[in-house]
């Protein structure tokens, strides 16, 4: 409850910041991510993997900013499960959601010794997944066993590259267990690194 209400506060800048603020750009992101598990009791073994994102965005406001977007995600591990069809076997595993993250940021510029300047941003913000599917795997992992409804706090850096174009590191820390199991606990834990094209 106390997560939905934070969301609606969010939604709730995002539509103020819209009416008085006509400064909107919009973008479109694409890169990679590093995806694994926090401890669980449900898996005897997990290991990061590379997975892929990508999505669309808009930024409202100048120095102080809201960010909603709407992302793809592809997060991919290589687990072993406690319970499965054959004990001892690790396979790799995709999780894919849809991802709806809100992030609150600020914009300056970092001003170089031999002139000129180089844009960048901080941002944080809570967003919202919803799982859409578990890659074909040996452990018996499907999307029964995975948790549909997952939050997340996010939190980056930004810098822009081009008039157009801007690289984000982010860090997805979830506050979900990703197993719908009652004993799993793991959450995902994400590093991204996005290429952004902005108007």
């Amino acid at each position: 409850m106390k997560i939905k209400l934070l969301l609606l506060i969010f939604l709730s800048v995002i539509f103020t910041a819209s009416a008085q603020d006509s400064n909107i750009d919009l973008g479109a992101k694409f890169g990679f991510n590093v995806s694994n598990i926090s401890s669980d009791p449900t898996l005897v073994e997990e290991s990061a993997g590379v997975g892929t994102e990508f999505g669309a965005f808009a930024r409202i406001g100048n120095r102080f900013y809201v960010q909603p977007g709407v992302d793809f995600v592809n997060n991919k591990v290589t687990i072993q499960r406690t319970v499965q069809p054959r004990s001892g076997e690790r396979d790799e595993v995709r999780f894919r959601y849809f991802r709806a993250p809100v992030l609150l940021g600020f914009e300056s510029s970092y001003v170089k010794r031999r002139g000129g300047s180089i844009p960048f941003r901080i941002m944080a913000g809570p967003s919202f997944a919803y799982n859409i599917g578990v890659s074909d795997n040996n452990l018996d992992v499907r999307r029964r066993n995975v948790r549909n409804a997952q939050f997340a706090l996010h939190g980056g850096v930004g810098v822009k590259l081009l008039r157009f174009v801007e690289l984000d590191l982010m860090y997805n820390h979830g506050l979900t267990s990703v197993f719908n199991d009652n004993s799993a606990d793991g959450k995902f834990r994400n590093f991204s690194l996005t290429v952004g094209f902005s108007i």
